[in-house]
């Protein structure tokens, strides 16, 4: 009898084991999936503000005749991508990940408002551009703060793109050659 019951204690305890390192292991595997989804999500949200600031570069560019007050103007701009982008953070990433997405977005309104508009200049483009990339860069800082296992300190700069007042963008030959022998 002694031996059955210590045979049924085993089995049951095995049976146990099973059961709670399933549990366990399912969780981390629900946790992986969302931690995943949610760097996917992340990688699209930046992605498509990268292809939305190069639409916005080059519809800069094209000046026309500005519109008047109060007149609708058709975009250009396809905006099918980066909605989707904003859609996928909204359903499967952190509050502030997605309150950071809404701010990348809420920064390319008005830019987007101005430029359809005929209201910008190329000069304007930088100051413009400045806002929205603070927005990503923020954006980012939050996203590795969430999701990086060591996010470490937030980053400064997102690229190594100089600064709009830099001398490089005066164009001139003499800046490139003067460290050359």
């Amino acid at each position: 009898m002694s031996l059955f019951i210590t045979t049924i204690g085993a089995v049951l305890t095995t049976l146990l084991g099973v059961l709670v390192g399933s549990v366990l292991s399912s969780r981390a595997q629900q946790r992986q999936r969302s931690h995943d989804r949610q760097l996917d999500a992340c990688a699209q949200v930046l992605r498509e503000s990268s292809n939305m600031l190069i639409e916005l570069a080059l519809a800069n560019g094209e000046q026309g005749v500005p519109a008047p007050d109060g007149v609708n103007v058709k975009t250009t701009l396809d905006w099918k991508a980066w909605n989707e982008a904003l859609a996928m953070v909204n359903l499967v990433a952190d509050r502030d990940i997605v309150q950071a997405a809404h701010a990348i977005d809420a920064e390319f309104w008005p830019v987007h408002l101005q430029i359809k508009r005929g209201w910008t200049t190329k000069e304007d483009w930088p100051r413009l551009r400045t806002a929205i990339d603070t927005k990503r860069q923020d954006f980012v800082n939050i996203a590795r703060t969430h999701l990086a296992a060591e996010p470490g300190p937030p980053l400064r700069r997102l690229t190594g793109r100089p600064p709009a007042d830099h001398p490089i963008w005066q164009f001139r030959r003499s800046y490139f050659t003067a460290g050359e022998s």
